[in-house]
């Protein structure tokens, strides 16, 4: 069959690694691959939820792409699976052709397909048509993903919604694919996942554990670690510091949120800033070459002024950083906190944050509002 792989949020490095699996996993099972705009048989889709704004443009895209593909199979895969009502309330959409198939289900797209190779063992190490954001993260890079889902339950997220609690994938599996990485000439390989730090809590082990045993497969390995969670890397960094201290972590991403002890409590995010800001020192003493990034959230609802500088401060604590605007998110608990930061001041921030990237006071990539 004829397939056209479309990709709604290519800025996200799961959701356009999970797309890029597809196009394996269809190559593999004897599909053949055409671009969105010619005829297919059938659409596969993946995009994003993290905002209700985000989810209505990704359900409308669907909705247009069908009518322009009237005869294919459409199946939504990935984060979307997790608002089927909103995609079956859609009168726009002819419902037979329409599957909705979640990570967890994939098993459901093999059956459908009749694939002789399931998707579940089908890997790529690559991001196809991914636009990076931040620097020293992009499709040059070699990945290997290590989890679905997290242990967190932040307010404003929805990703034990969309991925449930964390699914790590077996250490050995792992070992393996950064072994053939390797003997392919690879020596700098990103961990991919929701959250890297969840890695193995599932399992009974953790991410140091496993950073322990692919660091045995060769001495000049490295490993870009795509997110920790502020806490667990706490937790976690006396084991990690070794690691920086031996060079082989050239990249970590912190995403801190914000530096308010207040807004990181309603945001059920609860770390000591100061902790983290001697942990970050700590990491420039042992490497001061290591890449340090973060992200940021501002004009969460009952955020003052104050609380945005606050952040703005810490955040020159990293090589750069990327600032997203809060976006309403009704299925969270978030959505529950009154007071909202209105239009008006909106703009005033976003201003105030452009003035301190244009003047070179704030290393950031700013997204006012997904």
């Amino acid at each position: 069959m004829r397939v056209a792989i479309e990709n709604l949020h290519s800025l996200c490095e799961n959701n356009t690694h999970a797309l890029t699996r597809g196009r394996s996993y269809f190559l593999l099972n004897g599909h053949t691959l055409v671009d969105s705009g010619d005829r297919c048989d059938i659409l596969f889709i993946g995009g994003c939820t993290v905002t209700d704004t985000m989810r209505d443009r990704c359900f409308q895209a669907i909705a247009n792409k069908m009518e322009k593909h009237p005869g294919a199979i459409v199946i939504v895969f990935g984060c979307l699976s997790a608002f089927p009502d909103a995609l079956s309330e859609n009168t726009r959409i002819d419902h037979q052709r329409l599957h909705i198939i979640s990570y967890q289900e994939s098993a459901l797209l093999d059956a459908l397909l009749s694939a002789k190779i399931p998707y579940g063992e089908v890997t790529t190490h690559i991001l196809h048509g991914h636009i990076p954001y931040q620097k020293q993260i992009g499709p040059a890079d070699s990945y290997v993903h290590i989890a679905h889902g997290c242990v967190n339950d932040c307010s404003y997220c929805n990703i034990k919604l969309a991925k449930g609690r964390v699914a790590s994938r077996p250490p050995a599996v792992i070992e393996e694919e950064v072994r053939a990485l390797y003997r392919d000439g690879v020596t700098v390989i990103t961990l991919l996942g929701d959250d890297c730090g969840s890695y193995g809590l599932d399992r009974g082990t953790d991410l140091p554990t496993l950073l322990e045993s692919l660091a045995a497969i060769s001495p000049d390995l490295k490993f870009k670690l795509f997110t920790i969670f502020p806490a667990l890397y706490l937790q976690y960094a006396e084991r990690l510091e070794p690691f920086f201290a031996a060079r082989r972590i050239p990249y970590i991403c912190l995403p801190v949120q914000s530096a308010s002890p207040r807004l990181l409590k309603l945001m059920n995010r609860e770390y000591d800033t100061a902790s983290l800001e001697r942990a970050i020192s700590r990491i420039r003493s042992l490497d001061a070459d290591a890449y340090i990034y973060s992200h940021f959230m501002f004009n969460f609802p009952t955020e003052t002024m104050a609380e945005l500088i606050q952040s703005t401060f810490f955040a020159r604590l990293f090589n750069s950083t990327v600032f997203i605007g809060y976006g309403e998110n009704s299925a969270t608990r978030a959505a529950s906190l009154h007071t909202r930061i209105d239009n008006a001041e909106r703009g005033i921030r976003n201003a105030y944050l452009q003035d301190l990237i244009r003047r070179g006071e704030l290393s950031a990539f700013l997204v006012p509002q997904p």
